[in-house]
């Protein structure tokens, strides 16, 4: 669950006034949900025809899943008292691939993903394996969550 928190909240940024982040989880044996946090902080800044991004925060303490009960346990297996954001280090992107590092719960990762240029903002989305990031064993009354979560990210670009 704490994977999964993390993952939504670096999965989809929007730039409105309402910024966000969205973890796409699935469940075993079937179903899914979505992590999402309003907490943004960053931007992508272009440069020629590349992107580069640096310290994207994403706050942790109140995401959220749609179900309460959820949230507190997404928020417990978190951590968030412990590790209040998730911090997209760094990352770069040409041609619609990119590369970067992703900190989650207190943990570094390489990540690869695609994205797309819409207008002013770039919509960008990486599977991770919660389990690189210490997250294992998630499950309530028989349902675990999948070891693999996407994360897509909508942020705002910088001339």
């Amino acid at each position: 669950m704490k994977i999964i928190l993390i993952i939504s909240a670096l999965v989809y940024t929007s730039l409105s006034l309402a910024q966000m982040a969205v973890v796409d989880i699935k469940l075993r044996p079937a179903g899914s949900f979505k992590v999402t946090s309003k907490e943004i902080k960053g931007s992508v800044v272009k440069k020629g025809d590349a992107y580069e991004a640096q310290n994207i925060l994403v706050g942790l303490k109140n995401v959220e899943t749609g179900i309460s009960l959820r949230d507190q346990h997404t928020r417990k297996h978190l951590e968030v008292e412990k590790y209040p954001e998730a911090v997209l280090v760094s990352a770069k992107g040409q041609g619609g691939r990119g590369e970067g590092v992703i900190k989650i719960h207190g943990v570094e990762k390489k990540i690869s993903g695609t994205y797309k240029i819409e207008g002013d903002k770039m919509q960008a989305s990486f599977p991770i394996k919660l389990s690189e990031f210490g997250f294992t064993g998630i499950k309530y009354m028989g349902v675990g969550v999948d070891d693999e979560a996407i994360i897509n990210v909508s942020l705002p670009i910088k001339k």
